[in-house]
C-alpha cells in the first residue's frame, strides 16, 4: 500500500485499484470527499490509500458508521482526522474520547514511505473551518474538538 499505485479507481495508465467505493463522492466547502473500502480487508486505519487519485479526503467507515477522514495534499497523505476509538498520546497522556476528532500528522520519508505521527492533537481553527463541514457532511455526530 505504500506507493503510487494503489490510487482509487482506475487510472491514466489503465491500473486498477484495490479500493470500492462506497458512496458516491462530494464536495462540501470546495473540499471533495469520497468514502471508500479497501476490497476484502477488515477495518484498520491502514485501509485507507496513502495516495489519493480522485479526492481531497477519504472516508472509512466500521460498524459504528463513518470514523476517520484521511486528507491528501498533492495526492499524498498529510493527516488522518480519527474518531474511531479513545486515543491515549503515550508522551503527554492526553485523551481523546471516541467520537472526538484526533489528528495525527503523517511524514513522508526520503525513502518514499510514510510514518505516522502517534501523539495526537486537536483540530486547529485553520482545519475545523476547511475541513469541518465536510467532516459532518459524512459523520453528523462527529466532535470537532472537545466540547464542540
Amino acid at each position: 500500500m505504500g506507493n503510487g499505485a494503489n490510487f482509487f479507481s482506475r487510472d491514466e495508465k489503465g491500473r486498477y485499484s484495490e479500493y470500492v467505493s462506497l458512496a458516491p463522492a462530494r464536495t462540501i466547502n470546495g473540499v471533495k470527499g469520497h468514502l471508500i473500502k479497501r476490497k476484502g480487508d477488515r477495518d484498520t486505519y491502514s485501509n485507507l490509500p496513502l495516495y489519493s487519485n480522485t479526492s481531497d479526503v477519504y472516508f472509512r467507515q466500521n460498524e459504528h458508521g463513518v470514523c476517520q477522514a484521511r486528507v491528501y495534499i498533492g495526492q499524498k497523505t498529510i493527516l488522518d482526522f480519527d474518531w474511531s476509538h479513545t486515543h491515549t498520546n503515550k508522551n503527554d497522556g492526553r485523551i481523546f474520547e471516541r467520537g472526538t476528532i484526533h489528528v495525527q500528522v503523517w511524514k513522508q520519508n526520503k525513502d518514499g514511505t510514510f510514518t505516522r505521527i502517534n501523539d495526537a492533537r486537536s483540530m486547529s481553527n485553520a482545519e475545523m473551518k476547511k475541513y469541518g463541514p465536510i467532516l459532518k457532511g459524512f459523520a453528523t455526530s462527529v466532535k470537532l474538538r472537545k466540547g464542540s
